[in-house]
């Protein structure tokens, strides 16, 4: 009888376990900066946040029975959106972290919009105009704020950009469904 051999007979050395460590730094550095630098799924993350708050506002419409609003500010800087209530136009409290409602744009922008910028928000039709302000009526139903009255939407879409890479966000009047289109 064959005597069984003890020991490390078939474990891997400590070379080849140190080429595949290094095989894996070398993958990783060079696809994780590319991860990172991805101008078009920051500009879709973007997206998804505005839609979120956009639907948070028609929400506490909806719960509250009172109009809300999404009052965007494309000048003068810093450019934003704030979801303020129709009672006294004041900014609703954020949910989590208990700060007013504000979402900034640019390079002194909030939290993941460092490097969006807000191209346009029209809800009047009026490509031009600085402040628009998208709201929602107790049944959800978008409208449009003109600074004294609130008016039903016809048509209303926000267009946000991150390098060369931008999204047109659709929202349909009556319905207040949102769509996103590449642009």
């Amino acid at each position: 009888m064959r005597k069984r051999q003890s020991g490390w007979g078939s474990a891997f050395t400590l070379v080849e376990i140190l080429v595949v460590v290094v095989i894996l730094g070398i993958a990783g550095a060079i696809i994780v900066p590319q991860i990172g630098t991805r101008d078009d799924r920051k500009v879709e993350a973007a997206a998804r946040v505005i839609i979120a708050d956009l639907i948070y506002a028609q929400n506490l419409a909806i719960t509250q029975q009172s109009n809300h609003y999404v009052m965007f500010q494309l000048s003068p800087p810093p450019v934003k959106y704030s979801l303020v209530r129709s009672t006294d136009m004041t900014v609703v409290e954020h949910p989590v972290n208990k700060t007013p409602y504000a979402v900034t744009f640019g390079t002194s922008g909030s939290s993941g919009m460092g490097q969006i910028t807000l191209v346009s928000a029209d809800f009047r039709g009026q490509s031009a105009s600085t402040d628009n302000t998208l709201g929602f009526d107790e049944l959800g139903t978008p409208l449009v704020y003109t600074g004294t009255v609130s008016e039903p939407m016809t048509s209303g879409s926000i267009v946000i950009q991150c390098g060369e890479h931008a999204l047109r966000i659709d929202v349909e009047p009556f319905t207040g469904q949102i769509t996103v289109t590449a642009i």
